[in-house]
This record gives C-alpha cells, sequence and structure tokens, in this order.
C-alpha cells in the first residue's frame, strides 16, 4: 500500500512514549508498504535524522514550526495554540501535490492536532487517526492540578476548545478508523461521540514491550550500607512528568531519605524545565538527554512512577517492566495496562503507603510477595517496543 503518514514532530530520536510508539509502528509497517512522511518540527538538531527516517519512507517532508508561530497565534481565534502551530499552509499542498502524484491507499494521521492539516481536503481516500490520548482529557486533568490560577484557567479554557475541535474533525476530516492504546479511552470515545460520525469504526491497538535480556549484567543487591538508585524516566517538560517528580521529592523521596539517606533519586529525561533543575542535590541528579536510559534500568533498584495525571498507557510503565526493575506507581501510572497492586507492580496513591512500598523494595523484602512476574510483553502486543528509547 501507498500510505501518507502525518505526525505531530519529529519521530527521531525516538526520546519519548510517543515518539517511540509511532517510529516502531513505522518502523514495521514499511517493511511491506511505500510511506510518505509529514511532520513538524521544532528545532535545526531535528533535521540531522531525515536521512534515517528515508530509509524507512519513500519521501519525507518536515516543515519548521516555529515560522508558523507567528500565524498561530492569529489562528488561536480558530483553534487552540496546539493545533493552530501545527496549522500548516505549505503541508497541506505538499499532501494535496502527494495524492495527485500517488495512487494513495490511506491517510494514517498520529493524534488528532494533526488533522487541522485535512479539513477542507477533498478525497474518498480511507483516513486512520491514531488517538495516543483524548487530548481534551488530558488538559482537563493538567488544569484540576495548577496551583497558578492563570495556568488553571488558560488550561481549563483549551480544554473545552480542544474538545470542541475533536468533535469538529470527527464531522469535517471524517476518519473511518479510530485507533487507541487505551481500552478506557476507546469506551469514552464509543460511549460519547460515536453517534457524531456514521460509518466510524473504533479498534484498539495497544503498545507492549519485549523482556530486556541483560545476560552478564545481572545487579548484585545492595548492602544495607550502600546507595539504593531510584529512577523516573520521562520528557521532562511535560507538565504530568514535572508534576509526578515535584510530588515525588517533596512527599515520598524525604522518607526514602530517612532510611537510605545515600539514596539518590535520577530524574531521567530531555528537556527539564527550570522547576525541575532547581530539584537538584546531592540525592537528585538531573540528567536531561541521555543517549540511552539502559545504563539507568541496569543500575536502578527501583522504578517509580508517581503521575497525578495524564491520559492514555503509559509507555515507560511498559518499558521498565520489560527492565524487570521493581515498580511502585499510583493507579494513573498503571492506567490502561493489566497491571494492578501486586500483580508484577506496586500500586498506591496514598504517600504513606507509597513511600513504605518504596523503601520494602529498597529492602528487597517485596520482589516474593508479587502474584506474577511477565515473562513475555507486559500487554497484547500489537505494537512491539522492543529497542530502548532515548531521553
Amino acid at each position: 500500500m501507498n500510505i501518507i503518514w502525518i505526525t505531530l514532530e519529529t519521530i527521531l530520536p525516538a526520546n519519548s512514549g510517543g515518539r517511540l510508539g509511532v517510529f516502531k509502528r513505522l518502523e514495521k509497517l514499511s517493511k511491506n508498504n511505500n510511506i510518505f512522511l509529514f511532520y513538524p518540527y521544532d528545532s535545526e538538531e531535528d533535521v540531522e535524522y531525515t536521512k534515517e527516517l528515508k530509509k524507512y519512507c519513500v519521501d519525507v517532508k518536515l516543515y519548521f514550526r516555529p515560522e508558523n508561530k507567528r500565524k498561530a497565534y492569529k489562528g488561536m481565534f480558530r483553534y487552540p495554540y496546539t493545533v493552530s502551530s501545527r496549522n500548516i499552509s505549505a503541508m497541506r499542498k505538499d499532501i494535496e501535490e502527494c495524492i495527485a502524484k500517488n495512487t494513495i491507499d490511506v491517510i494514517n494521521v498520529d493524534f488528532p492536532h494533526m488533522c487541522v492539516n485535512l479539513i477542507g481536503l477533498k478525497t474518498d481516500i480511507p483516513i486512520v487517526l491514531n488517538e495516543h490520548n483524548i487530548e481534551w482529557k488530558v488538559y482537563r486533568s493538567i488544569a484540576k492540578s495548577q496551583r497558578n490560577i492563570i495556568k488553571k484557567f488558560i488550561y481549563f479554557i483549551d480544554s473545552y476548545r480542544l474538545k470542541s475541535y475533536e468533535k469538529k474533525i470527527l464531522k469535517t476530516v471524517c476518519p473511518k478508523l479510530i485507533t487507541f492504546v487505551s481500552d478506557k479511552d476507546m469506551a469514552f470515545m464509543q460511549k460519547s461521540w460515536l453517534s457524531i460520525s456514521e460509518n466510524l469504526a473504533l479498534k484498539l491497538v495497544p503498545v507492549g514491550a519485549d523482556i530486556v535480556h541483560k545476560e552478564g549484567q545481572k545487579k548484585e543487591k545492595n548492602t544495607c550500607n550502600q546507595s539504593r538508585n531510584i529512577i523516573f524516566v520521562g520528557k521532562m517538560s511535560y507538565g504530568p512528568n514535572i508534576e509526578a517528580v515535584q510530588w515525588f521529592v517533596k512527599n515520598i523521596f524525604p522518607q526514602i531519605l530517612s532510611r537510605y539517606p545515600s539514596a539518590v533519586f535520577y530524574i531521567v529525561g530531555k528537556e527539564p524545565t527550570d522547576s525541575v533543575l532547581a530539584l537538584q542535590n546531592t540525592n537528585i541528579v538531573v540528567t536531561g538527554m541521555v543517549d540511552s536510559v539502559s545504563e539507568f534500568y541496569n543500575k536502578a533498584d527501583l522504578v517509580v512512577l508517581p503521575l497525578l495525571n495524564g491520559g492514555g498507557v503509559k509507555v515507560k510503565l511498559l518499558e521498565a517492566v520489560s527492565y524487570r526493575v521493581p515498580i511502585v506507581s499510583t493507579s494513573v501510572g498503571a492506567e490502561g495496562t493489566v497491571y494492578s497492586n501486586g500483580k508484577s507492580i506496586f500500586v498506591s496513591d496514598d504517600c504513606n503507603t507509597f513511600s513504605k512500598m518504596c523503601i520494602n523494595v529498597l529492602n528487597h523484602e517485596m520482589g516474593a510477595m508479587l502474584r506474577e512476574w511477565p515473562k513475555a510483553a507486559p500487554h497484547h502486543h500489537t505494537v512491539r517496543l522492543s529497542q530502548p528509547a532515548k531521553s
């Protein structure tokens, strides 16, 4: 098949859950299909990955998003900024030319934001929309957690505007199929919006992760006098990730330090904000972007997922399980997966319970309490995320 593939940003380096999921699907589908890839990018550094992407695609076209931002502010009267900044006339023109020159069988769109470039497109080519999250629900969740009144107001307003926009594209772009990584998101769509568009099919396409076999890297248990290494992995300019590490540092880590004064918390991920960098001290390391997360998983005694907000399936959870490192998570961190408390991971939203779980794991006392440990990929692995991502 000939596939036009439109996505939110450059997908290399695959240093976030969203990028990794998109890249692994593209990598697999490119083996038997011709892919024409279109996406905006934010940094000149992203251009260097074009050559790598051309190994998988017949053609790659990218558009410098900052050049569109002035127009985006004007377009905010029509769309939320996250959408209007990706409303790129040059991309729309190139998509039309691609359709005119090639027999395109399907248009695949990652993230509803990018559907803005298909509004008004006159074609009978079936369109597939991949809903990584229901975006307006994510914004609503972030708004509720904001302490800054202005930011709370902005997120609330944008959540309503995104909801209106997402309904609009169901009517105007008319996708034939919407895929989800979360069964909860799919059930919500089926209940709430399915009546908006006729002949709309929904399908669950879960993400997964292969178990990482670390031959020759077996980690010895620390003695009581040794340090304990705790890690969190994620894009550190993303609101829910910032909120997560701040909550952990304030409410959980002090209790861990009272038991293990030399414990180190590694915040591993690209684009740390000033508020995240401000957390650094003797016991807290903010790495910024790293070449590979493997070295951190290999030395970790514990992975924490203290997420309070955010939607969809957390690829960071599946990645952590693939390394067979003990995990303590909030219910949000485990959302959309088969895992629950005591079933391969430990889950609690209570500060004291979360802290006790972490300490017991670091004491090497809780491994035997797990009811099972996955022997295969930790989900219905329609998409297999077998390569460790950069972060």
